[in-house]
């Protein structure tokens, strides 16, 4: 597979996993650093909760921590 056909697979896979577990999924529009934010309408308190993600996706063994991401509060490094 080419790195975009394993990105895409990886997100979808991803995106799966999250509406499985409950959750809603958004794409941001623009690239800056933020693939996929998850979010409940309403939890407990009625409150709106969202969270950011950064995902990486690779066929083989793979890890990174970039620090450029680090400007992004709560964000979830994601590797599928």
């Amino acid at each position: 597979m080419d790195s975009q056909t394993v990105e895409i697979t990886g997100r979808n896979y991803l995106v799966s996993m999250l509406v499985s577990d409950g959750l809603e999924v958004a794409r941001p529009e623009g690239d800056r650093g933020v693939d996929l934010i998850a979010y409940l309408d309403l939890d407990e308190a009625r409150r709106f909760v969202a969270c950011p993600i950064q995902m990486k996706a690779a066929t083989t063994a793979s890890f990174g921590l970039f620090s450029k991401y680090e400007r992004i509060a709560q964000l979830l490094l994601v590797h599928v």
